[in-house]
């Protein structure tokens, strides 16, 4: 089945993976039926593991860095959540491209 297709292919979905990451993520990994649902559920969880990541970094920087790195992780969060919603399907640089490769097998590893 091509990326994109499958029965829970409802912008809202994968919209929904963004909600809380990386919770709402494993949700849309494990639950979701379509690789797009997956791929967001994938995203999701990179992002929410990276984002504190990043913060924490930025902490040894300065204060001003920890809140760029903040309000940019704020913007991001609201454009994947908003593009997903409209069904559009942004990829995080750099990891874009693995996990929609991973998202094309269930986790169940069943076809």
């Amino acid at each position: 089945m091509p990326f994109g297709e499958g029965p829970d292919n409802l912008a809202s979905v994968s919209a929904l993976a963004y909600l809380l990451p990386p919770l709402s993520g494993l949700v849309a990994l494990f639950g979701g039926k379509s690789a797009r649902a997956r791929f967001h559920g994938l995203q999701s969880i990179a992002f929410g593991a990276a984002w504190p990541a990043i913060l924490w970094a930025c902490s040894f920087v300065s204060t001003g860095a920890t809140q760029v790195a903040f309000a940019l992780g704020i913007l991001l969060w609201v454009v994947l959540m908003g593009a997903a919603a409209f069904g559009r399907d942004l990829r995080l640089p750099f990891l874009g491209r693995f996990l929609v490769a991973a998202a094309e097998v269930p986790p169940t590893g069943a076809p």
